[in-house]
C-alpha cells in the first residue's frame, strides 16, 4: 500500500510512550516462557524454570541492505542508497519501494524453515532509521502510535512457528561503526553526537515500552558491533554508552534479558557485578579470515573461542551468546563447531539465514548472477520494483545442506525449549507501513 502524506505531530516523549503503551496490542503468550538470566544459565518462567538454550539464525539483510548479501547494486550502504533514490523518486516513492521488498525477503515460510532446521530462535537486525528520521521524529502508524508494526509482526510470526526473537539494533542513530552493516558509513558517528545518543536512549525506550510483557522477545541486544575505532577494539565510550541504555531500559522493563557485545575481546567488557547489571548476557562474534577451508585451522578456532568463552563466562557469571559467525566452506568445520557450541553450553545465531551470492555463508543461498539486483543509480522506478519482488526464498532461493543438516545434528534430541503458540491462527502480514505522521 502506499503511504499517505506526513505531517508533523510534536508531543513530549514521555507522552509518545504513553501513547505507544495505549494504542500497542498486547501478545498472547505465557509467563513460563519468559526468560531471564541465572548465573551462566538462561532459564524460563522468569528465571526460576527450567534451563534454555538458544540456537538460532539472523534475519540478516532485510530490515536494512547490505550489498553483498542483499539484491542492492549503486550504493554500498543503506543511508546512501535512500538518499540516491528518495532524490530521484521522492520521500513516499521510497518507502513503497521498500514495503515491496520487505514483502517478499521474508515470508511466512522462512519462519517455517528456520523451525524445520531445529532452531528456536531467529535474531532479528533492526535498524533506527525505518522508524525515525535523522532529527529523531517518529514514523507513526494510521492509529497515531509510533510504527513497530514490522517488528511485531517479525516476533508474532515467530512465535507461531515456535521461535524465540532477539531483538538486534543493527543500525543505530548516527551509525555505531562508521561501517556499512550498521547502515551509514558517512555522517558523525554516534559516539561524538549527543543528538544521536538521545535518539539511541529514546529508541530503546520505545522498544522496552512496547515489549516489556512479551515473553517472546528472548532478549535485546543493544548495539551490533558497536567500536569507536572500528574494526578496532571498542572503548570506554561504548561501555558507558551500554550503561546508559541498560538504566534506562530497566526503568521500564525490570524483566527481559539484555545482551552486550563484546568487540572483540572479552576484556572488552567489564565484570556485570563492577557496573551493577543484571539479567545480561555477554555476546561475540566470530569471523575467523584466513585459510578458512582447513578443517584444522577452523578447530583451533573454535576451539579457542569456547576456551575463552568457559574462562570468562566463568569468571563473569554470565551466559555466553554467539550472536554472528559462519564456519565457510567446510561440512567438517561445521558439524563440530556447532556440536561444540551446543555441548559446552554456548547459545548462537549463524550469520545468516539468507545470503545473495556469497557460498555457505546463508542456510538459503542465490546466485550472485540473479538478474534481479536492483541498480538504483540506473534502473527505473518500475524495474526497481518489480526485481525487489522477486526474492521470496521459495523461488530463488536454493537451501544449503552444510549448513542445515549441521544444525539438525547438532540440536537432535535436545530437549529444545520454544515459546508456547498462543497466537490466533491467522495473522497478516502488515501491508506496509503507513506514515501519517511523525512525533518527536
Amino acid at each position: 500500500m502506499k503511504p499517505k502524506a506526513a505531517f508533523l505531530l510534536i508531543l513530549p516523549r514521555t507522552a509518545a510512550l504513553f501513547w505507544t503503551l495505549i494504542i500497542s496490542s498486547p501478545l498472547a503468550c505465557f509467563a513460563s516462557d519468559f526468560l531471564k538470566v541465572d548465573g551462566v544459565e538462561i532459564r524460563d518462567n522468569y528465571g526460576a524454570g527450567k534451563e534454555v538454550h538458544l540456537y538460532g539464525t539472523n534475519l540478516g539483510g532485510w530490515r536494512g541492505h547490505e550489498p553483498w548479501m542483499s539484491p542492492l547494486a549503486g550504493a554500498s550502504n543503506e543511508w546512501d542508497a535512500r538518499n540516491i533514490l528518495t532524490n530521484r523518486f521522492g520521500k513516499e516513492i521510497v518507502w513503497d519501494l521498500y514495503n515491496t521488498y520487505w514483502d517478499s525477503w521474508i515470508t511466512e515460510n522462512d519462519f517455517k524453515n528456520i523451525a524445520e532446521a531445529g532452531l528456536n530462535c531467529i535474531r532479528l537486525p533492526i535498524f533506527a532509521f525505518n522508524h525515525m528520521d535523522d532529527e529523531g521524529h517518529w514514523r507513526l502508524d494510521d492509529t497515531g502510535a509510533i510504527d513497530l508494526s514490522r517488528i511485531e509482526w517479525t516476533i508474532n510470526k515467530a512465535l507461531e512457528y515456535g521461535l524465540y526473537t532477539i531483538i538486534d539494533l543493527h543500525g543505530a542513530p548516527g551509525s555505531q561503526n562508521g561501517a556499512h552493516h550498521s547502515g551509514r558509513q558517512n555522517g558523525t558517528l554516534l559516539y561524538s553526537s549527543p543528538l544521536y545518543q538521545s535518539q539511541l536512549v529514546e529508541f530503546w525506550e520505545t522498544l522496552a515500552a512496547r515489549f516489556k510483557d512479551n515473553a517472546a522477545v528472548a532478549g535485546y541486544d543493544l548495539l551490533n558491533e558497536p567500536s569507536e575505532t572500528f574494526p578496532g577494539r571498542m572503548g570506554s565510550e561504548v561501555v558507558n554508552l551500554y550503561d546508559r541504555l541498560y538504566h534506562a531500559i530497566r526503568r521500564i522493563d525490570p524483566d527481559h534479558i539484555i545482551i552486550m557485545e563484546a568487540i572483540w575481546w572479552w576484556d572488552t567488557l567489564p565484570n556485570p557485578q563492577e557496573k551493577n547489571w543484571e539479567n545480561v548476557v555477554y555476546s561475540l562474534h566470530y569471523y575467523q579470515w584466513q585459510n578458512n577451508n582447513d578443517f584444522t585451522v577452523m578447530k583451533n578456532s573454535v576451539d579457542g573461542w569456547i576456551q575463552d568463552a568457559q574462562k570468562w563466562g566463568s569468571k563473569y557469571n554470565v551466559p555466553h551468546f554467539i550472536g554472528e559467525f559462519t564456519l565457510f566452506e567446510n561440512a567438517e568445520s561445521w558439524n563440530y563447531g556447532l556440536q561444540q557450541f551446543t555441548e559446552t553450553g554456548s547459545h548462537w545465531t549463524t550469520w545468516s539465514y539468507k545470503v545473495v551470492g556469497r557460498n555457505n555463508w546463508g542456510m538459503y543461498n542465490a546466485a550472485g548472477q540473479n538478474s534481479n539486483v536492483a541498480d538504483i543509480t540506473a534502473d527505473d522506478l518500475d524495474t526497481i520494483k518489480h526485481k525487489w519482488s522477486q526474492w521470496n526464498t521459495l523461488e530463488y532461493f536454493s537451501p544449503n545442506p552444510t549448513v542445515i543438516n549441521a544444525m539438525q545434528k547438532a540440536t537432535s534430541g535436545r530437549d529444545l525449549k520454544r515459546p508456547n503458540r498462543a497466537l490466533p491462527s491467522k495473522l497478516e502480514k502488515p501491508e506496509g507501513q503507513k506514515i501519517i505522521g511523525m512525533v518527536n
